[in-house]
């Protein structure tokens, strides 16, 4: 009882697509939302009374940290408004939450042309067993 080419060709595409998902993930993370969490660390915003706006923070607004950033966003389990009315648009940090917030979104920066390059490995690599592979199960006999 074999396993079913079509079957490993499945498996394999879903891993590559896996991991290419993941490659994107840790890039958006890091390149988008690591920039602005970054910046906030960097200015020493860890209490609401140091709380910084994007202008103070010299970090550009977009769709994706507005997005993060909503009220039931996963950027909100780090970064808080102050409670003040005339803070609005201020974020913080707070001292607890500082560690883990720098471990996902701080750390090394990503260059787009490393996420590029990442990418085109694994495309070649997973091609090329996806080429391969069903010769290599039919010479072993586990066709």
């Amino acid at each position: 009882m074999g396993l079913d080419i079509f079957t490993m060709d499945t498996i394999l595409q879903g891993l590559f697509g896996g991991m290419i998902l993941a490659v994107l993930v840790v890039a958006y993370n890091k390149l988008v939302i690591g920039r602005f969490v970054k910046a906030l660390i960097k200015a020493g915003a860890v209490h609401p009374n140091f709380a910084k706006t994007f202008e103070q923070l010299d970090v550009k607004k977009n769709f994706m940290i507005a997005y993060a950033l909503r009220t039931k966003g996963f950027l909100r389990k780090f970064v808080l408004e102050p409670e003040e009315e005339n803070r609005k648009g201020a974020y913080y940090i707070p001292e607890d939450r500082l560690y883990r917030a720098g471990r996902i979104y701080g750390g090394k920066d990503v260059d787009l042309l490393i996420v590029a390059a990442t990418v085109l490995v694994l495309f070649i690599f997973f091609t090329l067993i996806l080429l391969y592979l069903p010769g290599l199960l039919v010479l072993a006999g586990l066709d």
